[in-house]
């Protein structure tokens, strides 16, 4: 069976697949259990119930991120490309 283990505030704390009779087992004080799946990200446990978050609570929850400019962007290059990079510039250093 699937359980949603949340806490006074409706936050769903996490999500979890057990047998009814460990369902018990699973919460801590200060939280409950329901029967069920949810998404932490988007959902909220209100009266007992799974509602959907509002846009605002989701971006409070989990902002956006601040875009990073492409020149701090990491890039993914193999080991041998690296290489041929530390050669080059070895050679244009010996040529001063």
């Amino acid at each position: 069976m699937n359980y949603i283990v949340y806490n006074n505030a409706g936050k769903i704390l996490r999500t979890i697949q057990c047998p009814p009779f460990m369902k018990s087992l699973q919460v801590k004080k200060n939280e409950f259990i329901i029967e069920g799946k949810a998404n932490d990200v988007t959902q909220k446990i209100i009266n007992g119930k799974i509602i959907d978050k509002t846009p605002e609570e989701i971006e409070v929850d989990n902002p956006t991120p601040e875009p990073v400019p492409f020149e701090k962007q990491s890039a993914q290059i193999t080991n041998e490309q690296w290489q041929a990079v530390l050669s080059r510039l070895d050679k244009l250093e010996d040529t001063k």
